[in-house]
């Protein structure tokens, strides 16, 4: 199968401040069974998570009915992440604390977005962050050259179905909190996103 094309820039398209350092490829490549492991772990918690947060707003349809479908197609490639770590001959683990996540939870809560929306809001902003991130690293796996074939493509399939996911959230913070305030929110968490990014240790996990 012939790869398709990946930008130069591996952050092209995303609202991502900094590129991941480049020493992240080859601490997450020096231990593909770990990597594969944490990977099938983040597809499961983002399909939990896009549910959980549809369950905290059935009164929004339209919010509802985008995070079901996500839910469904994280579902898919966790499937497809379970039978990668299953073909290499690995068994899912329990999973580690992702503090990537944890912090980017934190530092929202701690500088809350004003009004009855904003914790919606805020949710939002930091799943979109999540989502481009994971994208951004899934290109950047689907280049590595210490990366078997068989991963190359399969990171590059879901680089491209990655790609659209934080335009869900991010579109839906927008039509709830309007441009302008979604847009300063979205460059708040940017830049802090960035500065967790350079500072957390680097290892075999997507986050």
């Amino acid at each position: 199968m012939i790869l398709p094309m990946i930008a130069v820039d591996p952050i092209a398209g995303l609202p991502l401040a900094a590129p991941t350092p480049a020493a992240w490829l080859p601490a997450a490549t020096g231990d593909l069974p770990a990597l594969l492991i944490d990977h099938a772990h983040c597809e499961l918690k983002a399909a939990a998570n896009a549910m959980a947060l549809a369950g905290r707003h059935p009164e929004r349809s339209a919010l509802v009915r985008d995070l079901t479908a996500l839910a469904r197609e994280e579902l898919r490639h966790f499937d497809q992440a379970h039978a990668m770590v299953r073909a290499h001959g690995l068994t899912l683990t329990r999973p580690q604390t992702d503090h990537y996540v944890k912090e980017l939870h934190d530092f929202v809560r701690r500088r809350r977005s004003a009004g009855a929306d904003g914790g919606l809001i805020d949710e939002l902003v930091v799943c979109g962050f999540i989502e481009s991130r994971s994208c951004e690293r899934f290109r950047l796996l689907s280049t590595g050259p210490d990366v078997p074939a068989d991963l190359k493509t399969f990171y590059s399939e879901l680089a491209a179905a990655e790609a659209r996911h934080h335009e869900i959230f991010f579109r839906h913070a927008d039509a709830i909190a309007g441009a302008a305030r979604a847009a300063a929110r979205i460059a708040e968490v940017a830049a802090r996103e960035a500065e967790l990014v350079a500072r957390l240790p680097l290892g075999p996990r997507i986050h």
